[in-house]
């Protein structure tokens, strides 16, 4: 099950480039069944009014974002998971994009 989550309020920034994904049978690039580009996987730093979280973000082709870049996450999903005794939340996107000055978080003070 997808879970989609909204983003609205959160402002994110990259805290490590994106890496590619690699099957872990042949050491080749996974990739995306839906686009057949390859899947990457950037860290970031997603922060609101409560304070910040660090999540790793799968998304579909080079997003090209650098270190500290404020971004914009389109439609953001948890898919929640389990392998044997092991669990977890993967996070995926449709794209991961650079943000305009209006989408990095401006605050309007009460």
């Amino acid at each position: 099950m997808r879970l989609r989550i909204d983003t609205s309020g959160t402002r994110f920034i990259v805290t490590r480039a994106a890496e590619p994904r690699l099957n872990f049978e042949t050491g080749s690039p996974k990739i995306d069944t839906s686009t057949g580009l390859p899947q990457h996987s950037v860290q970031l730093l997603a922060l609101d009014d409560t304070g910040g979280e660090v999540l790793n973000v799968t998304v579909a082709g080079d997003p090209n974002v650098t270190v500290t870049q404020p971004v914009s996450v389109t439609s953001l999903v948890a898919i929640p998971w389990a392998q044997g005794d092991r669990s977890g939340v993967a996070f995926r996107a449709d794209a991961i994009t650079g943000a305009t000055t209006g989408e990095q978080g401006s605050r309007t003070q009460k």
